[in-house]
């Protein structure tokens, strides 16, 4: 086996999505089921639109208690949709990203995810975990 040098040869190609117009309840059931922390959003079209973190649904449940209390927890979560506490502004990559430099990324900005893109549809994610998970790889072969 070759040695990793871009991102398409380490990221999740199985990436679980959820729609804007989903709601935030939904999204929150996805990433406890499937034990995630970061959630691509897309469009009705399958278009890239941002990404639902566990730390935006944290603060969004903080606000909806503080707000109706925590009874009204889940009435609250599934009233409110996706599109309202999406990160738009989440950086993206595509496939064939050096590594090095995704590694500088989560470095630098601390962030948990790269969406990978390919003409703005979402065909993988590179988490920091992945590179926890390489790291190991590597270590093995040493």
């Amino acid at each position: 086996m070759s040695k990793p040098q871009i991102a398409a040869d380490i990221m999740a190609r199985s990436v679980i999505t959820c729609l804007a117009s989903d709601t935030i309840a939904h999204a929150r059931q996805l990433m406890r089921d499937n034990h995630i922390r970061h959630l691509p959003v897309v469009d009705a079209t399958g278009t890239f639109v941002g990404v639902l973190t566990q730390k935006t649904m944290l603060r969004e449940a903080f606000n909806i208690a503080n707000k109706f209390g925590l009874d009204e927890m889940d009435n609250q979560e599934s009233k409110r949709l996706v599109e309202t506490i999406v990160e738009r502004d989440a950086e993206t990559i595509q496939p064939l990203l050096p590594l090095l430099e995704a590694g500088h990324y989560f470095i630098d900005c601390k962030h948990g995810c790269l969406p990978v893109l390919d003409h703005g549809k979402v065909v993988g994610i590179l988490t920091s975990a992945d590179f926890v998970k390489l790291s190991i790889q590597l270590l093995k072969t040493v």
